[in-house]
């Protein structure tokens, strides 16, 4: 049985349309699910102003963040989570990476991510597409690293995103991901599975991570489609709960590598988007 647990740092960045946000976190995850790297937890990421992702020996759920500035207002009521959810901007596109801002993605739903925040995987924008590479080298233990986009409601980055026109959410992928004992994982992540101590739409506390589906990249590029709920859709997290898609806060790619493993990472994400 693995256990990851997740911390994460953000940012106050909160305006939809954010620039580049780096985050980090760690989180936990159990021996059966698929929630984390390594099947382990994943660092649901981030989401809303800076979400997090997990790391080293994180990997986990971001809660998604506009930690931070608008986190007061979540504070205030006393009451956790999102209280409100609001149409994806630029739906159905989440990030087609077209259009950059000092070498960051400007997307109209929020902005990225990475984590851990030093060191961690480089993510650049090359050819319309992102492009992701990372190295790990032998531990002791499993470490778990990645990327992911934030979603931010509205402006202030203190609502979630409704999804529930659509079925899930889809994205192109294509390179490598090597080594021994290297994996990696996808995650939605949603209120539920967000802590709120770093995003204020997160109603979970730091134990708390996204549920995961195993992904195998190939240097074919492939169209993944991956439900809410039902067949094929991530799975286990903590709370064992299915997505919410009524209150998502972003979407997160993580690299687990096992106990004295390693991994090389080098990949392209592109047209993420949500599909009917």
């Amino acid at each position: 049985m693995k256990e990851l647990r997740m911390r994460a740092f953000f940012g106050i960045l909160g305006l939809a349309g954010a620039g580049f946000l780096v985050s980090s976190v760690t989180t936990a995850v159990g021996c059966s699910d698929s929630g984390g790297s390594l099947t382990g937890s994943a660092g649901t990421g981030g989401s809303s102003a800076g979400t997090a992702g997990t790391t080293g020996s994180a990997g986990t759920t971001g809660g998604g963040g506009n930690s931070g500035g608008s986190g007061g207002g979540g504070g205030a009521t006393g009451t956790l989570g999102c209280q409100v959810s609001d149409l994806p901007m630029g739906a159905p596109t989440i990030a087609d990476f077209a259009s950059v801002d000092g070498g960051a993605p400007v997307l109209p739903i929020g902005g990225t991510f990475a984590y851990p925040s030093a060191g961690g995987p480089v993510a650049t924008v090359t050819a319309g597409a992102w492009h992701i590479t990372d190295t790990t080298t032998s531990m002791t233990a499993p470490q778990y690293r990645g990327v992911g986009i934030y979603f931010n409601g509205n402006a202030a980055g203190t609502n979630c995103v409704d999804g529930t026109a659509y079925t899930g959410v889809q994205f192109d992928i294509s390179g490598t991901v090597g080594g021994t004992g290297c994996s990696a994982q996808y995650s939605t992540n949603d209120s539920a599975h967000s802590n709120n101590a770093t995003d204020v739409k997160g109603s979970g506390d730091s134990s708390v991570y996204a549920p995961q589906a195993s992904l195998t990249v190939t240097s074919t590029v492939t169209t993944v489609m991956m439900p809410f709920t039902g067949t094929g859709a991530p799975s286990g997290g903590n709370p064992a709960l299915a997505i919410a898609k009524e209150k998502l806060t972003g979407v997160q790619w993580q690299f687990t590598t096992a106990a004295s493993g390693t991994c090389m990472v080098d990949i392209t994400i592109d047209n993420v988007k949500f599909y009917p």
